[in-house]
């Protein structure tokens, strides 16, 4: 096993006492895991920290590989009421390492931090669709930093389906980085998919994902395939894994995520 999931396992079994009984697990709201974004928002006072234990991609080329590791990646969620919320981010630690033919180069950053507003139209725990706006600040460094400020808006929909299916979307358009570091473009896209219930306590989606970013320095379209499981370990306490598969040769050819959402 590679030692940054043997990290990434160990931390997870900090919270092994906070386990209890499968049937004791409520409805929680939670962002993570997979690619698009929940309508549901936190009831007031309510806080969600959600952790991307460990994220790993890679992506080939002819004569070369790339592959990019973040840590710690973290989200925290405070309900304020009325079907409204905040969220703060600040992304882990990334380290990426990239070989071209013999010749291999290392660079490691802290990603930037974000904050967001997600107001939801309908209950919070039963909103069928929500706008949620964020803005990114530029306080890392390449290649976990964008350089610069960036900004987008979010409409997640969620739509209950016979037999316990649930059709999710999530449109989204951001004044994205120029990948130079300086100044924004257009980008824009979506997520569509289906997550149903395998049990009280387990249960999983399939995604795909495509976005289309403008960049100056050249336009590209990053489409993934994404399978996801969250096991409700505990009633406030949920373990997730999410595996993906580059669509387009703008995506990574495949990434595997691993991580924990807590609410107090």
């Amino acid at each position: 096993m590679h030692r940054p999931f043997r990290a990434a396992i160990a931390a997870l079994a900090l919270f092994a006492p906070a386990l209890a009984r499968a049937d004791d697990a409520p409805d929680l709201c939670v962002n993570r895991p997979g690619l698009d974004t929940p309508p549901c928002t936190l009831p007031a006072g309510r806080v969600v920290v959600e952790v991307g234990a460990v994220g790993w991609e890679y992506s080939t080329s002819p004569g070369g590989r790339n592959d990019s590791l973040t840590y710690a990646d973290t989200v925290v969620r405070v309900g304020l009421g009325r079907a409204t919320e905040i969220e703060v981010g600040l992304g882990g630690w990334a380290h990426q390492r990239s070989r071209v033919g013999t010749a291999v180069s290392n660079a490691s950053g802290l990603g930037d931090a974000t904050f967001a507003v997600r107001h939801g139209f309908g209950s919070e725990s039963d909103a069928k669709f929500a706008v949620q706006a964020f803005v990114s600040a530029p306080v890392g460094r390449a290649p976990g930093g964008a350089g610069d400020w960036g900004a987008g808006l979010l409409l997640p929909v969620a739509l209950p389906l016979p037999a316990g299916f649930t059709l999710a979307t999530t449109p989204e358009i951001d004044a994205a980085v120029n990948a130079s570091g300086h100044g924004r473009h257009l980008a824009w896209g979506s997520v569509v998919g289906l997550s149903h219930a395998l049990s009280p306590t387990i249960s999983a989606s399939a995604e795909v994902s495509a976005f289309r970013d403008e960049d100056p320095d050249g336009a590209s379209t990053e489409s993934r395939f994404a399978l996801a499981a969250a096991w409700h370990a505990a009633p406030r306490l949920q373990i997730d894994v999410e595996f993906d598969t580059g669509l387009t040769r703008a995506a990574p050819d495949h990434a595997l995520l691993v991580g924990f959402a807590r609410q107090f």
